[in-house]
């Protein structure tokens, strides 16, 4: 069923709105602040352009335009009065330097005259999108559906306490995956209901899955880790039920999200402001890395072609994010035809590469075309290498915890490549492994930083392979 979401294109579109009428309100106070007639002033064009943009890019990195339907009203307003004073003591900054005054007390005013519109404004906005969203999840309109994964009386318990704290938040449970073969579980018959771990990606998919509740006794590890496992490249959010040691000892982050206590299982997510951060990161670094090095692109391009019969640049398929698949780019440093029998790694004496590919290699100059999948959004620059399908199929079958390196966006370097560099067999992609798993556990903005200059400092020198 087709649900008539609130389309996060709206909710921008308003704060464009709402960002054009506090500027041309802001240039009609300072008139009154300087006592001049209101004009348009040159330059009040591109002001209004870069005072937009610069919004738009606080609300993104702040989070504002993601998980609508999982907001407060309260988060929301604390969340507009921290943005509004950023914002604004930027620009007073800029006013201050572009035209010192001896007088302050006008920049004051002009901070002020500034501040209030916008708070009021953007928290007229949110005020309105909040309660709009509250109304489609009271009305039913919207909903998000859950699957309960439990057993026994595990399950039944959860539900009655689910049932009965679950005011107006949207969650539906439509289907339950009984994992021991109890029949013993108290559900409505409306719940679809299933026996086999095997179906979950059928049951996901079937039901459109967004949320999944695991409500297994702690005790059975096993099982739940290989529920974890099966999830890992899933596009749903997880959640376990927790028991009194949990929520007493403080070792995970519980909420109240859907009215009864639970863990979130969030391996790889990042805070809203440091993901979206990670992603301005990422284009700034990728957009100007291709205009100021597109001289070396083109020599590379030009030597490519030179070394060896065939295309300059190497296209293959690599697993993702979420298990999804797509092309990365590479500047092709082996001969045509590399691989007639198959796939096959290659070795720091591998015959296939061109004298050309080996340079290249060597300063890593190969991977420059991964900046576009970057740009694309199909890649970061920090984040575990993606590999080919048919390796990575190898690698879980051996450690299904592999896994969970999906759970975050394959990278242009990662910390397993500054540690112990290319794999040439799926031996050293398991050795390797380790070191991906521990970014994803402990991934950070700081992290991102430091490999990356790890990353810079063996280019530099010269050592990659």
């Amino acid at each position: 069923m087709k649900q008539p979401r609130v389309h996060i294109g709206w909710l921008i579109a308003a704060d464009i709105a709402g960002a054009l009428f506090t500027w041309v309100l802001f240039y009609y106070i300072r008139t009154d602040i300087y006592h001049y007639s209101f004009s348009i002033p040159s330059g009040f064009y591109l002001g209004a352009f870069l005072y937009l943009l610069g919004w738009l890019s606080l609300h993104l990195l702040s989070g504002a335009y993601e998980s609508v339907y999982q907001k407060s009203a309260i988060t929301e307003i604390l969340r507009t009065i921290i943005i509004s004073l950023i914002g604004c003591l930027v620009l007073l900054f800029f006013f201050i330097l572009k035209n010192p005054q001896s007088n302050n007390a006008r920049y004051y005013n002009e901070f002020f005259s500034l501040l209030l519109p916008v708070f009021i404004v953007t928290v007229a906005t949110r005020l309105f999108y909040w309660k709009l969203t509250q109304k489609q999840l009271q009305k039913g309109t919207v909903r998000f559906n859950v699957l309960l994964i439990g057993s026994g009386k595990n399950a039944s318990d959860f539900f009655q306490l689910f049932k009965k704290n679950n005011v107006d938040t949207g969650y539906h449970i439509n289907s339950f995956l009984n994992v021991n073969g109890n029949n013993g579980v108290e559900l409505p018959g409306t719940i679809s209901r299933y026996n086999n771990l095997v179906m979950l990606d059928e049951i996901i998919t079937l039901h459109q899955i967004e949320e999944v509740i695991i409500t297994i006794e702690k005790n059975d590890r096993g099982l739940l880790t290989k529920i974890l496992q099966l999830l890992s490249d899933k596009d749903v959010n997880i959640k376990i039920t927790p028991d009194y040691v949990d929520i007493i000892s403080g070792a995970v982050q519980t909420n109240n999200l859907m009215g009864v206590p639970l863990i979130d299982v969030h391996s790889g997510l990042l805070p809203s402001w440091q993901k979206n951060m990670k992603r301005f990161i990422d284009l700034v670094i990728s957009i100007a890395g291709i205009i100021l090095l597109f001289p070396l692109f083109v020599y590379a391009a030009i030597r490519t072609k030179l070394s060896s019969k065939g295309p300059i640049l190497f296209l293959q398929e690599r697993v993702g994010y979420k298990g999804k698949p797509f092309i990365i780019y590479k500047f092709r440093s082996m001969v045509f035809h590399a691989e007639p029998n198959g796939p096959l790694l290659s070795s720091d004496d591998d015959q296939r590469i061109t004298h050309w590919g080996k340079t290249m290699r060597k300063w890593r100059l190969d991977e420059l075309p991964q900046l576009w999948n970057i740009i694309m959004g199909e890649m970061s620059l920090v984040g575990p290498r993606p590999e080919r399908k048919f390796y990575v199929d190898q690698i879980v079958l051996l450690h299904p915890e592999y896994n969970y390196v999906f759970k975050v966006k394959p990278g242009l370097t990662s910390w397993g490549m500054v540690k112990f560099g290319y794999a040439s067999s799926v031996t050293e992609m398991i050795l390797r492994m380790p070191y991906d798993l521990m970014y994803i556990e402990n991934t950070s903005l700081l992290l991102d930083i430091r490999i990356m200059l790890h990353t810079l400092s063996t280019i530099f020198k010269g050592k990659g392979k």
